[in-house]
């Protein structure tokens, strides 16, 4: 019997305390609510443990309900099934109707049938979300029901002592944040300011990172396996020397559209894959890590075991030698080329138009449009700058513009035009510098000749441009 009452006894106080340990809400019949904890429930009166510190004694004649559920404080939109919105502050509810106050801390209420409510919404901002970068964080949310005059944003450092202060107002439903500094932590909520200037309730709170300086100058190498079916990746890359950032680390990912899988960590500037599928196109991506756990942008490299298609664009500067300088000065043009193949041979086509001024008394002009087979190949040299020798054949559609003179009055002219088809030959070098993967610009120098039957045509060009890889 004894053994019974104690362990009745220690059911009673593990009871108590669980009940006791949940938050209740005390609504006094002058309007004033009491968010806290009951300590003790006497027949006359209530104890209760306020969230606001403290502890006060409520007589039982004072109180016109207690809550055992959370509630939301803030003012909420009623849609009724009429089309009327109807505003207030929800203290109760039940099965049949739910209980409203037009003033929080006011006892007047009214009720609301459920039958006629088609939905209740909240006047507080919702779904905060970040974007960060080095030193700048977008901070957007979704409007309540009915959206707000204003937002307020406030915000904290992340750590202990430090308190939320207003950093700015919006009417947009996105604010940026900027000037912060590098691997630093901030704590963010948004509120509504309605059109009578009275403010809602926070929206949820928000912890967000800015991120370190990514590294710099990835460089992706392979080596193929006897039998051509694997290959080695290696990875290398610039450390992180920025001191604000606090680098730590290094992550390296692979990357898919449905995917994005950690393949490892270093502290170094290196990474190796081995037995690496010699195929398809696969992405990886390099971050920095500070000692937060906060990652950098992505750097992206990409193995690709296929065909690839390269498309360029480019000026040219043309100079006339030999027979052609006699008859023609210095002029430009513009060239394009489309070519396919693997990463480091292509083979393509290119056209244009070129154009020079006339050097002679009897030229006006001439012009060539010429159709040439490619061919190239790419070699790396340092980290995204490349060499690439390239030989051109073809034919070229040239287009000259003469003056004739009459055989009886020599001071009479005509400008002439002799328009055809004749081969031309081309061999250059370029060098291409890489600024992000598939897009590139290249210069470089050719020596192109035409053969006409009078005799070759040659001249120089000079070139720059972009290239494009896809």
């Amino acid at each position: 019997m004894k053994f019974r009452s104690a362990g009745l006894y220690v059911f009673f106080i593990v009871v108590s305390f669980c009940v006791n340990a949940s938050a209740e809400y005390v609504f006094k019949k002058d309007g004033a609510i009491i968010k806290g904890s009951i300590l003790r429930d006497d027949p006359s009166y209530l104890l209760v443990k306020s969230d606001k510190g403290g502890t006060e004694r409520i007589s039982r004649s004072d109180i016109m309900r207690i809550l055992y559920t959370d509630l939301y404080m803030g003012k909420v939109y009623v849609r009724m099934t009429s089309g009327e919105v109807v505003e207030g502050y929800q203290v109760d509810e039940d099965r049949d109707n739910y209980v409203f106050r037009k003033v929080i801390t006011s006892p007047e209420e009214f009720t609301l049938s459920r039958k006629k409510v088609m939905f209740i919404a909240r006047t507080n901002p919702t779904d905060l979300v970040s974007e960060t970068s080095i030193e700048k964080i977008v901070i957007r949310w979704s409007p309540p029901f009915k959206p707000a005059k204003l937002y307020r944003v406030y915000m904290r450092e992340n750590r202990k002592g430090e308190t939320f202060k207003v950093i700015g107002e919006t009417d947009d439903t996105e604010y940026t944040l900027k000037k912060l500094g590098k691997s630093a932590s901030f704590e963010v909520y948004v509120t509504g300011i309605g059109d009578t200037g009275e403010e809602s309730l926070p929206s949820e709170k928000i912890i967000t990172n800015t991120r370190p300086v990514s590294p710099e100058d990835l460089v992706m190498t392979e080596k193929k396996s006897g039998d051509g079916k694997s290959v080695t990746l290696t990875m290398n890359w610039k450390p992180v020397k920025d001191a604000a950032s606090r680098v730590k680390s290094y992550a390296i990912y692979r990357l898919d559209d449905k995917e994005r899988k950690k393949l490892g960590t270093v502290t170094g500037n290196e990474y190796i894959i081995k037995d690496f599928p010699a195929d398809g196109k696969n992405w990886f991506a390099v971050v920095s890590v500070n000692d937060m756990g906060t990652e950098s942008a992505d750097v992206k490299a990409v193995y690709d075991a296929g065909y690839r298609i390269y498309a360029r664009a480019s000026g040219a500067y043309l100079v006339p030698n030999g027979d052609l300088g006699v008859i023609a000065d210095s002029g430009y043009g513009g060239l394009v080329d489309l070519s396919m193949g693997g990463k480091f041979f292509s083979a393509g086509i290119e056209t244009g138009y070129l154009k020079f001024s006339g050097a002679d008394d009897e030229i006006e002009s001439m012009a060539l449009v010429p159709i040439l087979a490619l061919a190239d190949y790419r070699m790396p040299l340092i980290f995204t700058l490349a060499v690439r020798p390239l030989i051109k054949a073809g034919t070229a559609y040239v287009m000259t513009e003469y003056i004739k003179h009459d055989a009886d009055d020599p001071s009479q002219t005509d400008v002439m035009k002799k328009n055809g088809f004749d081969p031309m030959a081309s061999a250059g070098l370029y060098l291409d510098f890489g600024l992000l993967y598939g897009i590139s610009i290249c210069g470089g120098a050719e020596y192109s000749v035409i053969f006409q039957e009078s005799g070759r045509m040659s001249f120089l060009s000079y070139t720059m441009g972009v290239s494009a890889v896809f």
